[in-house]
């Protein structure tokens, strides 16, 4: 699929399973982090959650993960991360992993989301926040260690000139209700073995959830913040140094609406992909600036509400050139007429632009 714009034109490649979990039975919500620790090597998570509980909508299981050193090609063997299976066996808390970094010397950072397994369901409370490391891409893990005080949920990270980045909403229920609930970013000089706050975004935290952060092309950094109460407009501010000073910016305006909001840039067109608004469809826009955004394209859309099109990307280049891999979740059913669905398969999106 081709979406043709003014000054460039996406390519979609066609949405591959990656993750079938209709086969056995079992669901794949959140855990979608991906990160590059070689040119072309990268690992990839998953969950392997419950298909029964709250409808496959719960991070009810454990995490899994796989390595590629092929750009995505091939994968190796599942590999069940211990951390989370650990977790699932005490009962107090499931792990999901929603982003993960890799520093210039390989080390895997994985932001771990400490969900609230004792509730029948969504997974809130949240806890603070932990994470995980790994020095050997992906055979083995430190132990479990707090990086913020705040409990709540860390929506993005990014590596970068050798700081890793984190968007942690400081807020251990979905949306804000208080002045207290922020969004803090985080940053770590020695490759995520200690952290320290950088600064708190300006975006309103009421009503608020879900986010994404990244740098463009010429360093500003963008976050972007979902608005329960006006789905079709995302919170956006943005950093020209670093995150010490702010400007928020008008909301941009998405036609389709959005959820948990992921966002890239490949050759200097932003991209975002999500849920919709109407809850029935994966979506992705792209622009040319960050804030003014094009009408959308439907990945997916259902005549149903869906608990699923949670998402996630990796910049990757091949012998064919630079290109994003998404990540998604995708619903499955064999039911004739279904009002909702969450139990989830996890596909694969190779994406691609050509400059005109």
């Amino acid at each position: 699929m081709k979406i043709q714009r003014k000054n460039y034109t996406v390519k979609l490649g066609e949405p591959s399973v990656y993750v079938d979990n209709e086969s056995r039975g079992r669901s794949g919500h959140m855990s979608h982090a991906m990160a590059e620790f070689k040119k072309g090597a990268f690992i990839d998570f998953n969950s392997n959650c419950s298909a029964k509980r709250y409808g496959g909508h719960f991070p009810y299981g454990w995490v899994e993960y796989r390595i590629s050193k092929d750009c995505g090609k091939t994968f190796s063997d599942i590999r069940t991360l211990d951390y989370s299976y650990k977790s699932f066996l005490d009962g107090i808390n499931t792990i999901s992993v929603e982003k993960a970094v890799a520093c210039d010397d390989g080390t895997i950072v994985a932001f771990c989301l400490r969900n609230d397994a004792m509730k029948p369901e969504f997974c809130e409370p949240w806890a603070t926040p932990t994470l995980i490391r790994s020095c050997d891409f992906g055979k083995s893990w430190s132990e479990p260690e707090q990086y913020s005080s705040y409990p709540g949920r860390t929506y993005d990270a990014i590596y970068r000139n050798g700081v890793i980045y984190a968007l942690h909403f400081c807020n251990p229920n979905f949306l804000g209700t208080t002045d207290e609930h922020k969004y803090r970013i985080y940053e770590s000089t020695d490759n995520g073995k200690t952290f320290s706050e950088l600064c708190i975004v300006p975006i309103d935290g009421t009503g608020r959830g879900y986010g994404s952060m990244l740098f463009d092309d010429e360093g500003t950094l963008h976050v972007y913040a979902y608005n329960s109460n006006d789905e079709n407009n995302m919170d956006h501010a943005i950093s020209r140094d670093g995150g010490k000073s702010w400007e928020v910016l008008a909301p941009s305006y998405l036609k389709e609406g959005i959820r948990n909001p992921q966002t890239a840039i490949l050759d200097g067109i932003f991209i975002l992909h999500g849920r919709t608004g109407d809850r029935k469809g994966f979506v992705i826009y792209t622009s040319e600036n960050g804030s003014e955004w094009d009408e959308g394209y439907f990945v997916e859309h259902k005549n149903y509400i869906a608990g699923a099109y949670y998402s996630n990307n990796l910049n990757l280049e091949d012998e064919n050139g630079k290109f994003l891999l998404v990540q998604y979740s995708s619903p499955y059913t064999k039911e004739k007429d279904p009002y909702y669905i969450a139990t989830v398969n996890v596909k694969h999106m190779r994406v691609e632009v050509e400059r005109k």
